[in-house]
């Protein structure tokens, strides 16, 4: 498996709002998931939602403007 950055998206418990974060180090998908699964392990504001390739997030905005340029 290639190793690769991961962005880990939490959820604060209080206020519903997504937490992004980086892993800066290049890491196999399993790797990235242990880290997120330790640090969120004992925290009681935020939950696990779930770890992702960086290099696949698209915000709104990418999105549309990706839209723009194929036309």
């Amino acid at each position: 498996m290639a190793a690769t950055n991961y962005t880990v998206i939490a959820r604060n418990k209080e206020t519903e709002r997504l937490v992004l974060t980086n892993l800066w180090a290049k890491w196999t998908y399993k790797q990235a998931l242990a880290i997120a699964q330790e640090a969120h392990k004992k925290s009681d504001t935020h939950e696990l939602v779930c770890v992702i390739e960086t290099s696949k997030i698209l915000l709104k905005d990418e999105k549309e403007n990706e839209k723009n340029c194929a036309l």
